[in-house]
């Protein structure tokens, strides 16, 4: 049996919405474009205080969790923002909660490991 498409949208502005919900969470963390779930896709873009994206990035990739790292070939954007890069992290139909879970772990992680306190 098809999925369909309107499912597939409403389970990821669902799982976006939960991301950025669990993501406001973790303490300097800043997202970087609309901070709820609505007239967004389910790309998430954001930056920590006192990490760089690539290390942040490196950290996730260490417990199995996959992220971009850099400026996404889109540096308008980042100026618009004013940062020189970000980690993204991307959701959709096979997104489960218990990922999002795992990445806001991650990123708490990638913290105590550079000995960051923000939040």
């Amino acid at each position: 049996a098809a999925i369909g498409m309107d499912k597939v949208a409403a389970h990821e502005q669902a799982i976006t919405a939960y991301a950025l919900s669990r993501l406001r969470e973790v303490g300097g963390l800043t997202i970087l474009g609309p901070a709820e779930a609505v007239e967004r896709g389910g790309a998430v873009s954001f930056e920590i205080e006192g990490v760089h994206p690539h290390d942040v990035s490196q950290v996730l990739d260490s417990l199995g969790i996959a992220v971009r790292a850099g400026h996404h070939c889109a540096k308008p954007a980042h100026a618009r923002f004013g940062v020189q890069a970000s980690t993204r992290a991307s959701f959709y139909l096979y997104t489960t909660p218990t990922e999002i879970d795992a990445l806001v772990e991650g990123l708490e992680q990638a913290k105590r490991f550079f000995r960051v306190r923000a939040g």
